[in-house]
């Protein structure tokens, strides 16, 4: 599992590398470090330094890269061309002032990058052991359970799943009894047990957003996975895409945003895709 990480010469760089260190020990294959070159300038030995965090890990190949212009620009160039399987980024600390102004680091990677995406919050506990996965029954749901777990077998975790049944009227179709939330979990369950791991089940009613908030916080998780849906406005894709870009703004816990595998597999070169609209199958 190649991984891209974002490092900054701060505290978010440290939970960055940290959650790094617990993937790759996990999961394995080649870690790319990254930092702009305004950083570099400013600290030449940073990428050294954040390369010495993975020593432990003696299998693990390491590269050093830097780029020049704003983190953002660096992070979403260096993911297209290395297309790595997960970007680790940590959060740039600003105001909400401040992300009006100059916009939001974490926003627009979540929204741009073609990789599944790492926002490094800090850490709840030393290693990633439960994990809660958010599904809504759409097409990502199985896609997001896939990849939560792979994480929690590498890293023997704790899968729960958790449903929340909007209390909003969507008007883009009525939804279907195979949609229910006893359904959904269901189905997901299921496909986790085939896996080897059996999830804890979770469901709550309310605004989506707040409702996977409240759990975020009440429920002691180290890692919330959900998925990022880029499908057509018909199916509500306006919708979860501004869920999973508001979670990774807002969620406490470090959050994992799962890219539809076509993305990773090229489809976001596509200028279509970039802006939004669906990628190709």
């Amino acid at each position: 599992m190649k991984l891209l990480v974002y490092v900054d010469p701060n505290v978010r760089g440290d939970w960055a590398l940290n959650l790094a260190q617990d993937l790759a020990r996990g999961c394995g294959g080649p870690i790319l470090l990254l930092t702009t070159e305004e950083n570099v300038a400013q600290d030449p030995t940073l990428l050294d330094r954040a390369a010495e965090t993975f020593s432990a890990l003696q299998a693990v190949a390491i590269e050093k890269r830097t780029r020049p212009g704003p983190p953002r620009d660096a992070i979403l160039t260096e993911s297209r061309e290395s297309r790595p399987v997960i970007t680790v980024v940590p959060p740039a600390g600003r105001s909400p002032l401040m992300r009006m102004i100059k916009g939001s680091r974490i926003k627009t990677v979540v929204h741009n990058a073609p990789s599944t995406v790492m926002v490094a919050r800090k850490p709840v506990s030393d290693h990633i052991q439960s994990i809660l996965v958010t599904v809504s029954g759409g097409p990502m749901s199985e896609t997001t359970a896939l990849c939560a777990l792979e994480i929690a077998q590498a890293l023997h975790g704790q899968i729960t799943l958790l449903h929340v049944t909007s209390a909003v009227h969507i008007p883009f179709g009525e939804v279907g009894a195979e949609a229910s939330p006893a359904n959904v979990l269901a189905r997901i369950r299921d496909l986790l047990k085939e896996g080897g791991v059996e999830p804890r089940m979770r469901t709550r009613e309310g605004m989506v957003v707040r409702e996977i908030l409240a759990e975020c916080e009440d429920g002691g998780y180290d890692l919330l996975i959900l998925g990022q849906h880029l499908v057509d406005r018909e199916a509500g894709g306006l919708f979860s895409e501004n869920i999973a870009e508001d979670l990774a703004m807002e969620c406490p816990i470090p959050v994992l945003v799962v890219r539809p595998r076509r993305w990773i597999e090229g489809a976001a070169a596509d200028p279509a895709a970039e802006a939004g609209a669906p990628a190709a199958p």
